[in-house]
């Protein structure tokens, strides 16, 4: 069958190699906008909530899948992309440091929660807790791999999706007559929501920076209610921040401002801001994901809502909707 996706964020590209598994054609829509979710997702890999000290539900299937899937990519494609250095949780006095400890010998967390290190020279930290199995996918270079292997393999169109016709026996997309219809929208869903109905969005805004230091050299992701990142030499992104009030587009100074804040509670090198970046994550009111196939028209599905956690869950879901299709 020959399918149309429109999107080719984290969640459209997913679908893209999962229905190209299930043997289908592909024609993907999507304009490359800079500013979508997934292009500015830092890709961190983490079944860890780390602020609560717990796992959500199927983190470890979402892992299990998430690895598989990007080594299978890495290995096909001949591209490094997952980093499995894991997050230093910062923790400032002894309380915090025998609560890791303790933590780390429960049943449940002892897969995700590991030993106490030696704080860093640039950190103000009693120790850093080493998050196990957690990693970062180079998002960026991920998402161009797809769209490479996309316009070589099958088709890939950069252009706005004007006009989308559904029926049981085709689909019409800007004109093109296809088999079936995907849907990996984001936070947009135009398609979407025309089709399945209005999608209970709560989206956030997640502002982040790029700094750049000539004293600092920590190789391993940093975390304290923001990530500090490493990104080469003397550049690390900052961020990125959860607001769900402030939805206005662009990079605020009230953003900023929190991340210069929390930054300099356990980070004391000098440092200036290279960029400051922005964007809205396609999250839902339950903050549960959705998918699935028309009742009607059982060619045309969808997959939103991924959130901040789209590296993790991405391939997970995106099997899964093309498991139900095949029953």
């Amino acid at each position: 069958m020959h399918f149309a996706i429109i999107g080719q964020g984290l969640a459209g590209s997913s679908l893209a190699i999962e229905a190209d598994k299930n043997g289908h054609d592909i024609t993907c829509f999507d304009l490359s906008n800079e500013n979508t979710a997934s292009r500015m997702a830092i890709g961190i890999i983490n079944p860890l909530v780390i602020k609560n000290r717990t796992i959500f539900d199927k983190s470890e299937i979402f892992l299990s899948d998430c690895l598989s899937y990007y080594n299978w990519i890495e290995k096909t494609f001949q591209k490094p992309l997952l980093t499995g250095n894991s997050i230093r949780e910062v923790l400032f006095n002894p309380s915090e440091v025998s609560n890791w400890t303790s933590l780390s010998q429960e049943a449940n967390l002892e897969t995700y929660i590991g030993s106490i290190e030696t704080t860093h020279k640039s950190l103000s930290a009693l120790g850093l807790g080493c998050i196990k199995n957690s990693f970062r996918l180079d998002v960026k270079n991920y998402l161009q791999v797809i769209r490479t292997w996309l316009s070589e393999k099958h088709r890939l169109q950069e252009e706005d999706v004007k006009n989308v016709f559904v029926s049981k026996n085709e689909v019409i997309v800007n004109g093109q007559k296809f088999d079936g219809l995907i849907l990996a929208e984001g936070l947009i869903a135009t398609w979407t929501q025309k089709i399945f109905g209005p999608l209970q969005f709560s989206p956030t805004k997640g502002e982040g920076l790029v700094i750049e230091t000539t004293n600092t050299n920590i190789d391993f992701p940093v975390h304290r209610n923001t990530f500090l990142l490493k990104e080469d030499e003397n550049r690390y992104t900052v961020g990125a921040t959860f607001n769900r009030k402030d939805l206005q587009t662009g990079p605020s100074k009230a953003g900023k401002d929190s991340l210069i804040k929390e930054l300099s509670y356990w980070f004391h090198d000098d440092f200036k801001i290279v960029d400051h970046w922005c964007g809205l994550r396609p999250t839902m009111k339950d903050r549960k994901i959705c998918f699935g196939w028309h009742k009607e028209f059982p060619n045309v599905g969808f997959l939103n809502g991924l959130g901040s956690r789209g590296a993790l869950t991405s391939p997970y879901y995106s099997s899964l909707l093309w498991a139900q299709h095949r029953s």
